[in-house]
C-alpha cells in the first residue's frame, strides 16, 4: 500500500505540469497585468459615468456627443488594457449599447457577439451581450437571428446550478424560442 502511495505521488509532479500547461494555453493569449486593473477600471468607470449614463438624458447634440466621447473612452480601453479581460468584456458590451442607442444594429450585433469571442470567461458579460442582442433583433423582426443567440443562452446557461437570475434569463430564451417569430405572442 505503501509503495503504491509512492508511485501515485511520483506521478503527481506530471500531472501538474500538465495541468498547468493546460491552463496556460486556454488563457487569453495577453497574460492580465496586475498594474493595469485600477487604471482600467478608473478608464471604464469615468468613461461610464462622465458620457454614457448622462446620454440616456440628454437629447440631440448634446446625446450624441456623450455617445461619441463614450465610444471613444470603452475604444481607449480596449486598445490601452487588452490584458483586462472582465474591463475589456464590459467595455465592449458598453460599446454595443452605443452603437444600438445610435441606430447601428449591425455594428452593435458584432460587438455583442465577440464579447463572447474574446472574453468567453465572463458569463455575466457574455449572458448580457447575447440576451440584449437578441432581444434588440427580436424587436426588430429579425426573429431567426435572434433565435441563434437566445438558443446560445440556453445552451451555455441552462444549468442546475446557475443563480435565479440566470435562470429567469434562460426562461425568457425558451418562451422567445417557443413563440417563434410571433413578437405579439
Amino acid at each position: 500500500m505503501e509503495s503504491m502511495s509512492r508511485n501515485n505521488f511520483a506521478a503527481f509532479p506530471g500531472f501538474l505540469v500538465g495541468l498547468v500547461i493546460t491552463i496556460l494555453l486556454t488563457s487569453c493569449a495577453t497574460a492580465p497585468n496586475p498594474a493595469h486593473a485600477k487604471p482600467a477600471k478608473s478608464l471604464f468607470e469615468f468613461t461610464a459615468h462622465e458620457y454614457h449614463f448622462p446620454s440616456a438624458f440628454a437629447t440631440g447634440t448634446e446625446r450624441d456627443r456623450l455617445l461619441a466621447e463614450a465610444a471613444t473612452g470603452y475604444e481607449r480601453l480596449l486598445r490601452k488594457y487588452p490584458d483586462q479581460d472582465d474591463w475589456c468584456a464590459k467595455a465592449l458590451r458598453s460599446l454595443g449599447n452605443i452603437r444600438a442607442e445610435q441606430g447601428q444594429l449591425d455594428v452593435a450585433v458584432k460587438l455583442y457577439a465577440s464579447v463572447a469571442e474574446k472574453h468567453p470567461r465572463q458569463n455575466w458579460e457574455v449572458l448580457q451581450a447575447w440576451k440584449t442582442v437578441a432581444d434588440l433583433l427580436w424587436d426588430a423582426g429579425r426573429t431567426d437571428e435572434a433565435k441563434k443567440f437566445y438558443q446560445r443562452i440556453i445552451t451555455r446557461f441552462d444549468k442546475p446550478d446557475v443563480a435565479d437570475v440566470v435562470k429567469s434569463v434562460v426562461r425568457a430564451a425558451r418562451w422567445h424560442l417557443a413563440n417563434g417569430g410571433n413578437a405579439n405572442s
